[in-house]
């Protein structure tokens, strides 16, 4: 294939070592312009599901790069262009909700998970509304760990769900919320959330304890978190 120059047309063309993405590198001789190919960017829609199903999994973003031997450029437009297009509702239809509300043999369990943004000094409390029944997160809210994070969470909850019991542990924000009569406290309640969240954080590399794959913008954090929520119930819903 004969490659000419983008700006001269020229066909006096050199080879020009490789960009930091590892693409061919080209020189025009006449006019020294630098440029790639641009048809070595296309992703195949296989390949693009497949990255779509990697991303619920636990590998950080640079090991897709490795994996599937793309750009990061590519690679977070890709992903923010899905975390984008995830749901307030988190997939829960109304008849779902409905369901979870007549179907009470556990209360729906409260916890809050340890995570951070840019360097663990900035600490993002994830509180999680989860149904141990139906095995869906009901709700989720992120930020601190006060008495104000835990109202904008009960906000999050489903109107139709607040008559549920809630069963949490003996943080004192819980008990400023939720009303006495429908709270139930302790260890033993909150059995089931409990293992969700080491799920969780087997599956998502930015939630890992140890980790290098740690979120740098609070946006992304948010979305990438909401989303991995969002699919989660959709995989758990063929099963109702």
């Amino acid at each position: 294939m004969e490659i000419s120059c983008p700006k001269c047309r020229s066909t006096k063309i050199k080879k020009n070592g490789r960009t930091h993405n590892g693409k061919q590198n080209y020189k025009c001789k006449t006019c020294l312009r630098q440029f790639i190919l641009k048809n070595t960017h296309h992703i195949s829609e296989e390949k693009k599901h497949l990255i779509f199903k990697a991303l619920k999994e636990r590998n950080s973003l640079r090991s897709l790069c490795r994996i599937f031997e793309v750009s990061m450029n590519w690679l977070q437009s890709f992903a923010r262009s899905h975390w984008s297009q995830t749901p307030t509702n988190l997939g829960l239809s109304p008849d779902l909700v409905e369901r979870i509300s007549h179907i009470q043999l556990f209360g729906l369990q409260a916890d809050e998970m340890w995570s951070y943004v840019q360097k663990r000094k900035n600490k993002r409390w994830i509180w999680i509304a989860y149904d141990p029944v139906h095995r869906l997160v009901v709700a989720h809210f992120i930020g601190k760990r006060d008495t104000n994070a835990a109202k904008e969470f009960k906000k999050r909850i489903p109107e139709e769900l607040s008559h549920c019991t809630f069963e949490t542990d003996d943080w004192d924000a819980y008990k400023r919320v939720f009303n006495p009569s429908q709270h139930r406290i302790g260890k033993k309640f909150t059995y089931f959330i409990e293992g969700f969240n080491a799920t969780v954080r087997a599956r998502v590399s930015r939630l890992v304890r140890k980790t290098l794959s740690f979120s740098k913008e609070d946006e992304w954090h948010k979305a990438a978190i909401a989303w991995f929520f969002w699919q989660f119930n959709l995989e758990r819903q063929p099963y109702f």
